[in-house]
């Protein structure tokens, strides 16, 4: 019997219970044949180890956190067990397949050892871990069902340092504590030593290397712990392992999910190869009450005749529950029925588009006792390399499934846009994907075979026809009209000094540069006056652009002179105002103002290109001698400003 647990289980059973439950790790592996994880001790006793009926209490577990753990998906492996808890003497997750290693131990742990498991080790015992609880039971008889596994096989068999395991239980009764993890039929407890290689040997299983169901190089058949009690009485039991003589190389014990129950004759869960069937079910407690009730695969109730009876007759696949009323209450135990194997699969039919194809096939996530693929391979996978129909045998305890798989292969859909593109001035282009697909879809949102673009940039379409596709992308590239512009066209710089014409184009080896110097640089220095003119091409589309500079050199800070007499308010417009005259185009400061004899300020500018035209407040000024001062200063002067002073004569 058996409780199946998903995680989803466990995260519905923590809303169902009002405790605080931590759920300490889940660890998921996608494509494994075992599932394992982490949970809370109380989670694991309580809903997945203690079947219906046995009432528990005082859940404690001692030692390293991660050695206490569930796993599930084992009838998909060589384990033969579905679910259930599992403790480690190093952590759980670790007895994980594949087999990858001989000598797999866990540094993690650094655990204690357990003084009860030092009774019965020949040395001291190290990373113990400790699952303990109270439990009443309603009948006599209790039992479990576990497999011991150890890493520890086969290397140590009789060399003293063997790991150690077993499941103690203590109350009315019973003297001390008891060890019940016997060899069938004997009283020797169940260890490395008593059942391996050498002896025993109808209990032990070599696991090797890549095995995929477990890490331990070896474990035993499934074995049946029975516990003798007083009925409707507190028990105590305990559930440890622990590495000996040193922390080194791990082990673990898998307890069934749900198997620590009250005994029956129902037995664990049934596979039945043949879809017709009829089988006995035995409550197995003649004296009691009892009440059946079945569930078929798909969830509907099974009508059961006689329902009442200690034993009756099941046809049909599903779940079977018996409830036995005791003096204490009642229990309920379950039993399987299920089809000997699932159905296999080996996914969907495939279309693969090229010129090749490559697959792996394979069942995931379970393990066969044998294949056989329609090539005549017996390995668990073939590697699908040609089309056409694929299938695959297997063999489970007697029982074969069959599925096949379809691969056909299609050619991809021709398209070719051809070379990425670049286009001189204006963009105007038709692209195609050419050959007739079934639908086209282009970046621009287009679904037409052809598309006009007047933009550069890329462009790409997807051909699709039936279960396959193509895609192509051309970049279109423009070259615009070439423009220059190497700066202001006049450019004043003092003696000595140097000044640079740039283009702006870098690129000289697809764009000739030609100065009037005849230099062919991006960049010229110029340290003379005179106008200075440059020309690019652009070498792929032949297009032209010039510019030209007017350079002026100015020989110390430059002159001014100013005139000595003017004639405003005359018609002739010659002569009729008064300004500076300079060989100096740009000033860092300009100042120049008019007086007449008496000092009254006739005239004020900061503007070099303004002029004194001899009038004062609207009206034209007497003839007569008149004052001027000029405070300039040029990129060139040094020192102070340079400051002038003198006279006008104004005439009319």
């Amino acid at each position: 019997m058996y409780i199946q647990i998903t995680v989803n289980n466990l995260f519905i059973w923590l809303r169902k219970f009002s405790v605080t439950i931590v759920l300490l790790l889940v660890s998921f592996f996608v494509h494994s044949q075992i599932i394992i994880g982490e949970a809370a001790p109380y989670i694991l006793v309580t809903n997945v180890l203690v079947g219906k009926g046995i009432t528990t209490n005082n859940i404690v577990f001692t030692g390293y956190k991660r050695s206490c753990g569930f796993f599930e998906n084992g009838m998909e492996s060589k384990l033969q067990m579905e679910a259930g808890i599992i403790l480690s003497s190093g952590i759980a997750v670790g007895a994980k397949g594949p087999n990858n290693s001989g000598s797999s131990s866990t540094s993690e742990v650094k655990s204690s050892g357990s003084a009860l498991l030092d009774l019965y080790a020949s040395q001291p015992t190290y990373d113990a871990a400790t699952l303990q609880f109270d439990f009443i039971p309603q009948t006599e008889d209790i039992e479990f069902n576990y497999i011991f596994a150890s890493e520890e096989y086969i290397e140590y068999v009789d060399k003293g340092v063997s790991d150690i395991f077993g499941f103690f239980i203590s109350g009315p009764g019973i003297t001390g504590e008891q060890n019940v993890a016997l060899v069938p039929g004997k009283t020797l407890p169940v260890s490395i030593d008593n059942i391996n290689q050498k002896r025993n040997t109808q209990y032990f299983r070599y696991n090797y290397l890549g095995e995929k169901t477990l890490q331990a190089d070896g474990y035993t058949t499934i074995l049946k712990a029975n516990l003798k009690l007083e009925p409707c009485k507190t028990y105590t039991i305990k559930l440890a392992i622990a590495d000996v003589g040193d922390p080194l190389l791990d082990s673990y014990v898998f307890i069934e999910a749900g198997s620590f129950q009250h005994k029956t004759r129902l037995g664990r869960d049934t596979f039945i190869c043949a879809e017709n069937f009829d089988l006995e079910l035995d409550a197995g407690n003649p004296t009691r009450k009892v009440k059946w009730k079945g569930t078929d695969i798909k969830g509907g109730n099974i009508v059961i005749k006689n329902d009442t009876a200690q034993k009756i007759k099941v046809t049909a696949f599903g779940t079977y529950e018996v409830e036995i009323f005791t003096d204490c209450g009642s229990f309920i135990a379950k039993k399987k029925i299920l089809p000997g194997v699932k159905e296999i699969s080996l996914g969907q039919d495939t279309a693969f588009c090229g010129d090749s194809l490559i697959k792996k096939l394979e069942v995931k996530n379970r393990i066969f006792d044998s294949y056989l693929w329609s090539d005549g391979s017996t390995g668990d996978t073939i590697m699908a390399k040609k089309p056409g129909i694929y299938w695959l045998e297997i063999d489970k305890g007697g029982c074969k499934k069959r599925d096949s798989i379809i691969l056909t292969l299609e050619p991809l859909p021709k398209i070719n846009l051809g070379k990425d593109t670049t286009v001189c001035g204006q963009v105007d282009l038709i692209l195609s994907a050419k050959e007739i697909a079934s639908k086209y879809i282009w970046n621009t949102g287009d679904t037409t075979i052809r598309i006009h673009v007047v933009k550069p940039g890329p462009y790409s379409v997807l051909s699709i026809n039936k279960n396959c596709s193509n895609r192509d992308t051309i970049t279109i590239a423009q070259r615009k009209l070439l423009t220059v512009n190497i700066g202001n066209p006049l450019l004043e710089i003092c003696e000595n000094d140097t000044v640079s014409l740039r283009t702006g184009i870098r690129d000289t080896v697809n764009y000739a540069t030609k100065w009037s110097t005849g230099e062919t640089s991006s960049t010229i220095y110029i340290s003379t006056s005179g106008t200075y003119k440059v020309t690019v091409r652009d070498k792929l589309c032949n297009f032209k652009a010039s510019d030209s500079a007017v350079v002026k050199v100015y020989e110390g800070a430059g002159n001014v002179w100013i005139p000595n007499a003017f004639t405003p308010g005359e018609n002739d417009n010659i002569n009729v105002s008064f300004k500076p005259v300079s060989d100096i185009q740009s000033y860092n400061y300009y100042r120049f103002l008019v007086f007449d004899r008496w000092g009254q300020k006739l005239f004020d500018t900061t503007d070099p290109n303004a002029a004194w035209n001899g009038y004062f407040e609207n009206k034209l000024c007497e003839n007569g001698v008149y004052i001027w001062s000029l405070n300039v200063k040029s990129n060139c002067s040094k020192g102070n400003m340079n400051f002038q002073r003198g006279i006008v004569h104004l005439i009319r």
